[in-house]
């Protein structure tokens, strides 16, 4: 089953401009429970020393993985600018995964590949051996229980069912890692028990989570502090070395942020805002770049924004005379006289 896709074999969805699946929804219900189908990338490091390789590249703690849980993470340039983030995976003691954005698996390989050299580790692109699901809702858990025979307890854990991989993002939020051959089968199973949505809900409920995500449009854009790794547990500043941590660390203990991810409201919208579009002041000044956003409506969504602390409150999209209104975020933005 190598070219699944529920496009081809589910009543009800449409193919989008950019080749993805998505399953329109009128509107959105907190009584339902989605399946939605993913785009992702997937990357393999594999070899005895995946783990150490991996450490010194990236924000987070990769030992922590050990403990049979994911982690979100980023990989930086030396000037601390995100090549891409990830979250991250060890299925055993030589092997860890990085699920990333699928338009940046070639930037991975060879940024990776640098560095790579001189351990015992190889790179893959292993996004075709998988297909990717999310769930979400009140019977998120139950039909993961009922499909694969897993349980999870805490957010961020993940489980190994047969040759599928399931991580729980909180209670009510799964990502399903599922082996292509068995893709067609489990998807028929689970959309028999949820209501098929799309990739754009999958990016709502990541931006009302306030996880933001590095695509081609804004690789080598952002600190990983512009888009709040430092607030969703993406970067361990205790870990000790890895390229551009230099910068990463001068930001956090210097205190000298002065931008955030924000999330705002939009309306108006002839089409949904790109990642790096860019945000404006009433002067016209841009005091900030969208990261990722969503329709919750047909001219109308939410969006992950970087932007200056001091603009957030009056601020619109480029060419759209609606003020954006910002909306809340599960955690709190730091105030000036706070440390990140």
């Amino acid at each position: 089953m190598s070219n699944w896709n529920p496009f081809l074999i589910s009543k009800g969805a449409i193919e989008t401009s950019d080749g993805r699946v998505d399953f329109p929804i009128a509107e959105i219900s907190s009584e339902k429970t989605y399946l939605m189908p993913l785009t992702q990338g997937l990357i393999e490091i594999k070899g005895p020393d995946s783990a150490k390789f991996l450490q010194g590249q990236v924000t987070c703690d990769v030992r922590e993985l050990a403990e049979k849980t994911t982690r979100l993470g980023a990989q930086c340039n030396i000037k601390g600018r995100m090549l891409l983030c990830f979250r991250a995976l060890q299925s055993d003691s030589e092997r860890i995964l990085l699920r990333i954005h699928a338009g940046l698996v070639a930037n991975g390989l060879a940024s990776l590949g640098k560095y790579i050299v001189f351990s015992k580790a190889k790179l893959a692109d292993i996004s075709p051996s998988y297909r990717y699901l999310g769930i979400s809702g009140p019977q998120a858990a139950q039909i993961v229980k009922d499909v694969f025979a897993v349980e999870l307890i805490k957010d961020d854990d993940w489980q190994a069912a047969g040759e599928h991989l399931i991580i729980r993002i909180t209670e009510n939020r799964y990502e399903c890692w599922l082996a292509a051959q068995d893709a067609e089968n489990l998807w028929n199973q689970m959309s028999a028990k949820a209501t098929p949505a799309g990739q754009n809900l999958w990016d709502l409920l990541n931006i009302q989570a306030g996880i933001g995500d590095i695509t081609p449009e804004t690789f080598e854009a952002f600190t990983p502090q512009a888009i709040n790794f430092q607030l969703v547990n993406g970067i361990n500043f205790r870990k000790g070395c890895y390229t551009g941590q230099e910068i990463v660390a001068r930001l956090h203990y210097r205190g000298t942020l002065k931008r955030h991810m924000y999330r705002f409201g939009f309306t108006g919208a002839q089409q949904i805002p790109a990642p790096g579009s860019e945000l404006i002041n009433a002067d016209g000044k841009t005091v900030g770049e969208v990261i990722l956003a969503a329709y919750t409506g047909s001219s109308s969504g939410e969006l992950l924004a970087s932007v200056v602390d001091d603009e957030r409150v009056a601020i619109y999209l480029a060419n759209n005379p609606q003020k954006l209104s910002l909306l809340a975020l599960p955690y709190a933005i730091p105030t000036p006289n706070e440390a990140d």
